[in-house]
């Protein structure tokens, strides 16, 4: 069955405001440790990020599996925005060199490579260019890279996410607010404030 393309998802499914994508790479022979370590580095370079340009691009995770002893990759992601934006500001926010760390051990490399000495070498595509225009050049040459992240993707057959219905910017907002109420509720002085009736359902949420 051919997967329907869609603004959203592109070929992935969709469970409330989150798409999934899963795209499979063949892994250069020998390449395997290289491969393990640069997906590992693409993490690290994720948890530098500070969360709230993270959450801006719309990641809600990502994983990176070998398998098949050594010769298929998988890179898994799942995201609240559109395709499109999403590619294109995780290119932005991440930067294309920590993508091209671990692309380069795989066999659709060579393909990638073409398409980004079309888009003016990896220099124009780095994060740490100083070419005034960077964000301009990402934004207008990603459509080659979607192509070959789409041609390699697969649907899942089914796909759940339980928090699919929230957005990431509303669970932290609602960690905050609850770690807030938490320091009311420990604060003796706010005692005669809690007991107003206007407060019960706040209450009854934090007996719960």
């Amino acid at each position: 069955m051919t997967a329907t393309i869609t603004k959203k998802a592109g070929k992935g499914r969709i469970d409330g405001v989150v798409s999934e994508l899963a795209t499979y790479f063949h892994v250069k022979p020998g390449h395997v440790e290289e491969l393990q370590a640069a997906c590992r580095r693409f993490v690290e370079e994720l948890r530098r990020q500070d969360p709230k340009e993270t959450i801006k691009t719309g990641l809600r995770d990502t994983r990176h599996v070998v398998f098949d002893e050594g010769r298929m990759l998988l890179w898994a992601t799942t995201f609240e925005t559109e395709w499109d934006p999403y590619v294109d500001d995780a290119i932005l926010s991440v930067g294309f060199e920590h993508f091209v760390d671990w692309l380069q051990h795989t066999t659709e490399w060579d393909e990638l490579f073409a398409w980004v000495e079309e888009s003016g070498g990896l220099q124009a595509l780095s994060k740490n260019s100083d070419n005034p225009d960077f964000e301009k050049n990402v934004r207008n040459s990603t459509a080659g890279l979607k192509k070959i992240l789409q041609d390699n993707q697969e649907q899942a057959a089914a796909y759940f996410n339980p928090l699919s219905t929230f957005t990431m910017p509303q669970v932290v907002k609602a960690q905050k607010l609850d770690a807030a109420f938490q320091e009311v509720l420990d604060d003796p002085a706010a005692e005669e404030a809690l007991s107003h009736p206007a407060l019960k359902p706040l209450l009854a949420h934090a007996a719960a």
